[in-house]
């Protein structure tokens, strides 16, 4: 539950000065589901807070994006990297030089240096994380504007930027719920103007999860000593390899950033020597072998955290983008794709 004369507002004030562009010339494109919280915020409610033109698409399609972008001259955009990396394949000899800012959402496919080169090649523009955020919390609880002019941020998966102003984050001890110290890995908390009023109909989830104004997340992450802000996936998927602890959102980013990878999704298996062994399901969209990216991540991911690569023709998603964990599970262990 959120309310609009408190939230809403100051979702609006905060994402669009920080966030998109608050001028009011801007034309933005939205193609985000509108029931769905980040798509709210970029197709209702920051237009109607700025009074910039705003060019909505029903659903996604490369070919009707790039169109709209060239008709409309479009200025900044929000969307999940997995698209921008389609508009990029399809986009040479088009005009998307009217760009000014482009914000993506990582959630398959992450931003990396490679792909933040190739858009700022097509638009002139640099390639961001949107931010860190949940429904909860109306989503946009976190900013990268200023801080992506070069690709240091990038030395780790998972850069999210810093809190919005107003908004408090800090890191706390799972199981005790103290604070942790700085470039420690904890739970997420979050305390912000945006915090929900409750679960509709659910106050005892309610009560578990909102703590003295803080809402635990579930969610892991940490803090630099420069304050900056990293989110390195859910508590319920991290996995424990001998010991050690595993975020499959770090795997995948790395496995992603393979130029014949498309979509990657990293679950654990139980094994009796390690405990859990990642895997990671592979969808291809250029051709290549088991072995040739099992010698990419031998290069580029430390030993206990080297997945099993196994390729599939797809993997199980969600409406809004992401792989299905507990269904990629069933089918990896039930059709036997580790024999």
């Amino acid at each position: 539950m959120h309310a609009h004369t408190r939230g809403y507002v100051y979702t609006a004030a905060t994402s669009t000065t920080f966030g998109l562009s608050h001028k009011g010339d801007q034309v933005t494109l939205n193609y985000l589901p509108i029931f769905w919280i980040a798509g709210e915020d970029a197709g209702v409610i920051n237009p109607i807070f700025t009074g910039h033109t705003q060019v909505l698409m029903t659903r996604w399609d490369t070919e009707t994006f790039i169109q709209a972008v060239e008709k409309y001259r479009v200025t900044s955009t929000s969307a999940i990297t997995d698209n921008l990396v389609a508009v990029m394949n399809e986009a040479e000899g088009r005009d998307l030089s009217s760009f000014e800012t482009t914000l993506g959402v990582s959630f398959v496919k992450k931003i990396n240096v490679e792909y933040r080169k190739r858009w700022y090649e097509l638009t002139g523009t640099i390639l961001k994380e949107a931010s860190y955020g949940m429904t909860e919390t109306h989503t946009m609880d976190s900013f990268t504007d200023g801080q992506q002019e070069q690709d240091t941020d990038l030395d780790r998966p998972g850069f999210v930027g810093f809190p919005m102003p107003g908004t408090e984050i800090k890191i706390l001890d799972f199981d005790t719920g103290a604070l942790l110290p700085i470039g420690t890995e904890g739970e997420i908390a979050i305390r912000t103007p945006s915090l929900m009023k409750g679960y509709w109909n659910n106050e005892e989830k309610a009560e578990q999860d909102l703590v003295d104004g803080w809402l635990k997340t579930g969610d892991i992450g940490l803090m630099n000593e420069k304050g900056q802000f990293y989110f390195l996936g859910r508590k319920k998927e991290m996995l424990k390899v001998n010991g050690m602890s595993v975020f499959p959102a770090e795997i995948e980013v790395i496995v992603t950033n393979h130029p014949a990878v498309a979509v990657c999704g990293v679950i654990g298996i139980e094994d009796e020597q390690k405990g859990e062994l990642p895997v990671a399901a592979v969808v291809l969209e250029k051709e290549t072998t088991v072995q040739e990216l099992e010698a990419y991540c031998k290069e580029n991911i430390a030993s206990y955290k080297r997945p099993r690569i196994v390729i599939m023709k797809s993997v199980p998603m969600t409406a809004t983008g992401k792989v299905k964990k507990p269904e990629l599970k069933e089918e990896i262990e039930h059709g036997n794709l580790l024999a």
